[in-house]
C-alpha cells in the first residue's frame, strides 16, 4: 500500500493516468483487503497449505444439535509500528487512509486536466503538495510488519487453550458420570489462517456446510482472552457485514449474569473481524466471545511480547465456564 502511494505521488507530476491507475489499486487494497477482509490481492502471493484441527465429542444419544467451539492457531506477523507508536498507530492509520482517498481524487482530477478538459494548475499543484505532505505518514507502513510471527499467546492461543480445556472437561465428566451432553454433539475446532482473512474458518464452513445445516448447529468462536473483567460478546462485525445470532448473544449475557460476571455486548469495528463471520454469513447461528479491554490498544498485541505470562488463568476459566453453561442450555433446549 505504501509503495503504491509513493509511486502515485511521483507519477502525479509526470504521467497522471498511470498515477490514477496505481492509486485506484492502492485504494482497492485498503477498502477490500484491509477493511473488507476480502482475499483481494492474495493471488499475487505464493500459496501455502494450512490445517484445521477438528475433534468431535459425541453425546450420549443420537445427536439432534451441534455446538462448534473454536479458536485459531495462527498468529499474525509482528506489527512493528504497534510496538513503537502504541495507540498513536490508529492516528497514523487514519492519516494513511485519508491520504489514499486524497491521492485517488487528486490523480483523477489531474488525469482529466492532463487530457486538456480543463486547466487549474494552481489547485492541482496544491493537491500534489498535499500528497507529498502525507507521504511520511504513509511511508511508516513500509515498516508496519517485521515479517516475523508474533508470539500469539492471547491472539489466539488463549482461545485454543479454552477449546482444549473444554475437551478435557467433557472427557473427565463422561468418565466420572457428571453432566455430559445428551443430544448435543460438541465440535472442538482449531482453525488456521484467521489472520489471513479467516481462511481456515471460511474453508471449514464451505466444505462442511451441508453437514452443518443437517441439524441445528451453533458456533461459539473465541477470540483474544486476556482479562475476565472485560468479558464481551460480539453482536456483529462492521468490516464483513456479519450479524451474529441474537439468541446466542442473549444467552451469553444471561450465563455471565448468573455468575455475576459483567459482560458487554459489542459491535466489532473495522478493520477487525473474527472467525464467527463465515458462520454467520452462511446462515449458521454464531457469535464471538472475548475478554480484553477493547477501549485501548494493548501494548503487547501482535508483538513479540504477546506471551502467556500476560494471561491470567482466571480469564481462561471464566470464558470456559460461559461456554460450558451455554452448551448445557443448548442441550436442554
Amino acid at each position: 500500500m505504501a509503495v503504491l502511494y509513493i509511486a502515485a505521488v511521483i507519477l502525479y507530476w509526470f504521467f497522471p493516468p498511470l498515477a490514477l491507475a496505481i492509486s485506484a489499486v492502492g485504494c482497492s487494497i485498503v477498502f477490500f483487503e484491509v477493511f473488507g477482509e476480502r482475499e483481494f490481492v492474495d493471488f499475487l502471493f505464493p500459496r501455502k497449505q494450512g490445517e484445521n484441527v477438528i475433534g468431535v465429542i459425541r453425546p450420549k444419544g443420537e445427536p439432534t444439535r451441534r455446538v462448534i467451539v473454536s479458536g485459531h492457531m495462527d498468529s499474525a506477523y509482528e506489527f512493528t509500528l504497534f510496538s513503537y507508536l502504541k495507540s498513536a498507530v490508529f492516528v497514523a492509520i487514519a492519516i494513511a487512509v485519508v491520504a489514499q482517498v486524497v491521492a485517488f481524487g487528486g490523480c483523477l482530477v489531474k488525469t482529466i486536466a492532463y487530457f486538456n478538459v480543463f486547466t487549474a494548475e494552481a489547485a492541482l499543484t496544491g493537491v500534489g503538495i498535499g500528497m507529498i505532505a502525507f507521504t511520511p505518514a504513509v511511508g511508516l507502513f513500509l515498516f508496519f510488519t517485521s515479517w516475523k510471527p508474533a508470539s500469539g499467546a492471547w491472539d489466539d492461543m488463549s482461545a485454543v487453550s479454552v477449546v482444549a480445556g473444554l475437551g478435557q472437561y467433557l472427557g473427565e465428566a463422561k468418565r466420572s458420570g457428571d453432566w455430559f451432553p445428551k443430544r448435543t454433539e460438541v465440535v472442538l475446532l482449531a482453525t488456521s489462517s484467521e489472520e489471513a482473512r479467516m481462511r481456515g474458518a471460511k474453508r471449514y464452513v464451505r466444505r462442511h456446510l451441508e453437514e452443518l445445516k443437517a441439524i441445528p448447529t451453533y458456533g461459539l468462536l473465541l477470540e483474544m482472552i486476556k482479562d475476565e473483567k472485560f468479558l464481551s460478546v460480539w453482536k456483529g462485525e462492521s468490516s464483513t457485514g456479519a450479524r451474529h445470532d441474537p439468541e446466542l448473544v442473549r444467552m451469553a449475557q444471561e450465563v455471565a449474569t448468573s455468575h455475576n460476571w459483567p459482560i458487554a455486548v459489542r459491535q466489532m469495528p473495522p478493520p477487525f473481524a473474527t472467525d464467527a463471520t463465515p458462520f454467520s454469513l452462511s446462515g449458521i447461528p454464531a457469535t464471538c466471545l472475548s475478554s480484553f479491554d477493547a477501549s485501548r490498544l494493548d501494548p503487547t498485541y501482535h508483538t513479540r511480547y504477546e506471551t502467556y505470562e500476560h494471561i491470567p488463568p482466571e480469564s481462561l476459566s471464566v470464558v470456559l465456564q460461559v461456554v460450558i453453561d451455554m452448551i448445557k442450555r443448548i442441550d436442554k433446549s
